[in-house]
């Protein structure tokens, strides 16, 4: 063979093994590219590729008037593909608990694998059906609860359950609203009976009751502390420009006018009782921003997050808390909204947020595990139960 053929024998054969190479290259170095996903391939998301933008505040709106904020990547897990109404926390940890759409009470075990929490051991409690549950309101001890009713044409009634005689006990239409006090062993709320309301505590199935004061109006919303010392309340459905946020003692001596200015309605108490998160209309009246007010120095603060209460939960030590904010939606609209979520320090206001990519994330009826290293909440994208994983972060 002469040294031509040698020579294109050679070329063609270095052309084969160079087209080989970039094939086997192609498909497994695509693969290995897939791993970077946030979310573990045994718990998928519904990615609809929106890009979330970050939201930009004016001085104003940020009450320190710097940008303290630090982005960190989230690690969000799916925990069941159930629609869950109501999930909480057991009181030593290890579970979960929550209603699903069919009205079933469930239970299930939290145990961790590989660094990632799992739902096991999951039971259904056996419980009398109630139908048209749309929350659950848990005490902080005990195994009662409330369930509060909404019927077709939007009217909310609630039902104690007691554990003991595992039967409800539906509490009276007269009732506009309530809250757990005393731990679980009473409850407050607005009693309306001739053309009056009254401030009202009771037992959980509504027996043994003591008006501690008439109020002004019928539509007040009230809020109990942790300590049971104090109870906020305001107008549910006022359509003023000033919406106010007040507060009496649980023995209705002292009476206070705490949040005065602009339109405020919700309130999501702080663990030590001397906090309290509330929402209130921004400037244009379009959006809520979430506000904090301390009864120690009297202040209200914009925390510069435009979202809500129910999208918020405080940190055990009273002094942090952590939201989600809507990068699209509105918080408090009714719509659906895609979050990105931030822990906030109340000491200098800085804030450390967790990217979730670019799923769609609407988080709502957040709580934390006890240790402070899980996020749980409610997708209300899909109802399902979800957690972010606060130890597994890395700055972007």
């Amino acid at each position: 063979m002469n040294k031509r053929a040698i020579a294109i024998l050679g070329a063609i054969f270095i052309l084969i093994v160079g087209t080989l190479g970039f094939l086997i290259y192609s498909k497994y170095g695509s693969k290995g590219a897939s791993n970077n996903s946030p979310v573990t391939e045994t718990t998928p998301l519904n990615n609809t590729d929106v890009q979330p933008t970050d939201q930009e505040y004016s001085n104003d709106q940020n009450p320190s008037g710097t940008d303290n904020t630090y982005v960190t990547a989230g690690t969000v897990i799916q925990l069941t593909t159930d629609q869950v109404v109501s999930p909480v926390l057991f009181y030593n940890g290890g579970g979960v608990t929550y209603f699903n759409r069919s009205g079933q009470l469930l239970r299930s075990d939290l145990e961790e694998s590989n660094g990632q929490l799992l739902l096991t051991n999951q039971k259904i409690l056996e419980v009398p059906q109630k139908p048209n549950i749309s929350k659950i309101l848990w005490p902080t001890q005990g195994n009662n609860y409330i369930a509060e009713i909404v019927s077709a044409d939007g009217t909310k009634t609630w039902s104690f359950f007691d554990s003991d005689t595992v039967s409800y006990t539906d509490l009276s239409p007269k009732i506009y609203s309530l809250d757990w006090a005393m731990g679980g062993s009473k409850i407050v709320y607005i009693w309306l009976e001739g053309g009056k309301a009254y401030l009202t505590i009771s037992n959980p199935d509504g027996s043994d009751w003591q008006t501690l004061a008439e109020m002004w109006d019928k539509d007040d919303i009230v809020k109990v502390s942790p300590d049971s010392s104090s109870i906020l309340f305001y107008h549910g459905s006022s359509t003023e420009k000033t919406n106010a946020i007040n507060l009496v003692s649980s023995d209705a001596k002292v009476w206070k006018e705490l949040v005065k200015d602009g339109y405020n309605i919700g309130a999501l108490w702080s663990p030590d009782s001397q906090k309290f998160l509330f929402n209130k209309l921004d400037n244009s009246g379009n959006k809520y921003q979430l506000w904090y007010y301390d009864l120690a120095s009297g202040e209200a603060v914009n925390t510069g997050l435009f979202t809500t209460v129910d999208k918020a939960v405080w940190g055990a030590d009273s002094d942090v808390f952590y939201a989600a904010e809507p990068v699209t939606g509105a918080a408090g609209s009714g719509a659906l909204t895609i979050d990105k979520f931030y822990q906030v320090s109340l000491q200098d206001m800085s804030k450390q947020e967790y990217s979730t990519g670019n799923f769609n994330v609407d988080g709502r009826e957040l709580f934390l595990s006890l240790d402070g290293t899980r996020l749980f909440f409610k997708n209300a994208q899909d109802g399902g139960l979800y957690y972010l994983d606060l130890n597994q972060q890395s700055p972007n």
